[in-house]
């Protein structure tokens, strides 16, 4: 498991962002102290460090140069959170995120600093009634069994072939909206012991309205800040107010 270090004096942002990282399968190791920063990096080898910037301001009083130098050279991936309206240090390897954050950014962030093959979108495992068709065909009532900002996943027994052309309609549930996309298929399942005997294909969204775009990022948003608050396990507040919404 890939651990991040995370330090910042703002109690709710870190009890936020740490629960995030959690629920994305990373180790977190977290302070608002700047003199355990040290500490922590001398017993640990994380994979990313996100700091605070009234921290970071004054890093060189708290970080060896050797430290001070990976970060520099990029070495030890950073990532600092802005504060306030103070004016940015200049970063050499590091990356500037906003406060209050923005999900996909986050979740961008990450995956780029992190991951040896990123994922390029935060993708919700759920399950959604919804039903698609095929050219002029009529429409076939399927189950939406994840959900991105790029694409879905039907399960359903039908012949399709990678390229196919449909029409995708699904319900925002929750939010009062229903979604009509145009899309092209990607990947077909098919029932076989290593997939579970699981049937289905993948398709990604081709003619998407930036109405209906906005109306899906906060779909996506809302239920996966629903989803990190109920797996909460006691490591702080989730406030979902460090979010942009």
């Amino acid at each position: 498991m890939k651990s991040i270090l995370l330090a910042d004096s703002r109690p709710e942002l870190l009890a936020t962002i740490e629960q995030i990282l959690k629920h994305w399968g990373y180790r977190v190791l977290s302070t608002t102290k700047i003199e355990q920063i040290a500490t922590f990096l001398a017993e640990s080898e994380p994979a990313l460090f996100i700091i605070g910037q009234e921290m970071y301001a004054r890093s060189d009083d708290f970080l060896d140069k050797d430290t001070i130098e990976r970060l520099r050279t990029g070495k030890l991936p950073l990532i600092v959170l802005k504060q306030g309206d103070n004016e940015a240090p200049q970063l050499t390897a590091g990356q500037f995120l906003d406060v209050p954050m923005e999900l996909f950014e986050l979740f961008a962030f990450i995956q780029s600093k992190v991951e040896n093959h990123p994922r390029h979108n935060l993708r919700l495992r759920l399950r959604l009634p919804g039903m698609f068709s095929v050219e002029d065909e009529e429409y076939i009532l399927a189950d939406v069994m994840s959900l991105s900002m790029r694409g879905l996943f039907f399960k359903a027994s039908a012949r399709l072939k990678k390229g196919d052309r449909v029409n995708v309609v699904f319900p925002l549930l929750g939010h009062c909206k229903e979604l009509e996309v145009k899309s092209t298929v990607i990947y077909v399942v098919q029932p076989e012991p290593k997939n579970n005997f699981a049937q289905g294909f993948g398709v990604t969204f081709d003619d998407f309205p930036p109405s209906q775009h906005d109306n899906l990022q906060r779909y996506i948003k809302d239920c996966f800040l629903k989803e990190v608050s109920s797996n909460a396990n006691g490591v702080g507040d989730f406030k979902a107010d460090q979010l942009k919404r």
